[in-house]
Order: structure tokens, then C-alpha cells, then sequence
């Protein structure tokens, strides 16, 4: 399956200290493929050495915490999911280190995709994330507006 999607940020805001990031996981397929659940994370620096990273699922942001459900994409759609941290060092941080890119895995796949994404969370490099979510309908959420 994750052969079949390629990745990219959708979107990014941030505000007061807290940063939502959309990704994007469209479907290069032929035929229709099934995603649900939350998606794996490894920040990675310009190297591609892997950067401090915890992942907590749901959370507490209006933006992680829906419930997860199954996304069928057809050839060329995409789903999204969005990351939420905090920028804002911790204890004895004295700064965040910043990502050039972040290896995703997709919800219950066992390989990954990496995709550009420069993120700076701090508090050991923790990150929220919500489960994979459809662009419209029903279940659709509201995302991070584009890059600029």
C-alpha cells in the first residue's frame, strides 16, 4: 500500500505557540485502497539521522482529537491527517530541533514514505496526530490553510 501514495504538506499555521502542519497521502494506485486509523512519524534532519520524536495520538487539539474512520481513496484521491506541537521549549530545551523531513507510515502498513517537512516540535521532539481523515464528507475536518 504505501508503495501507492505519495505524500506532501498541505498546510501550516501556527498561533500562541502551537503549530498545526496537514499532510497530505494521495493515492497512486489503479485501483481503490483503504486507510484507517493514525499514521506513524520519525522526524529526520538534513542528513536523514533521525531527530527525538514522540508521538502521541488524539490528544487534545480540536484538530487531532476526531475519531478515527475508514477513508477508501480511489486512484488520485487523497486523505489527510494533521500534526500538532508545540514550539515553545521545556525544562532545560533551549531549543527545538528543526526537521528537514519526516518519515511517514501509513495506519497499519509496516514501511514508510518521506516526505519535505521542516517542523521544530519541542518537549523531546512531541508530536500529535490525528487518525487519517477524508478531504469531504461526513467525517471531513477542517485542515491547516495551504503553505504559503
Amino acid at each position: 500500500m504505501t508503495a501507492a501514495l505519495s505524500g506532501s504538506v498541505a498546510g501550516s499555521s501556527g498561533a500562541a505557540g502551537t503549530i498545526e502542519t496537514t499532510v497530505a497521502l494521495k493515492s497512486t494506485a489503479s485501483t481503490s485502497c483503504v486507510l484507517g486509523g493514525y499514521p506513524g512519524l520519525l522526524l529526520l534532519s538534513s542528513t536523514g539521522a533521525a531527530l527525538p520524536t514522540t508521538v502521541v495520538r488524539k490528544g487534545n487539539y480540536s484538530f487531532t482529537s476526531m475519531t478515527p474512520a475508514t477513508v477508501t481513496l480511489a486512484p488520485g484521491q487523497s486523505t489527510y491527517f494533521n500534526i500538532g506541537y508545540s514550539d515553545v521549549p521545556v525544562g532545560s530545551e533551549t531549543h527545538c530541533p528543526s526537521s528537514a523531513s519526516v518519515e511517514v507510515t501509513p495506519p497499519n502498513a509496516t514501511d514508510h514514505l518521506v516526505i519535505a517537512a521542516t517542523m521544530a516540535p519541542c518537549g523531546g521532539g512531541t508530536m500529535v496526530v490525528s487518525p487519517v481523515f477524508a478531504a469531504t464528507g461526513s467525517d471531513s475536518q477542517t485542515t491547516a490553510p495551504p503553505s504559503a
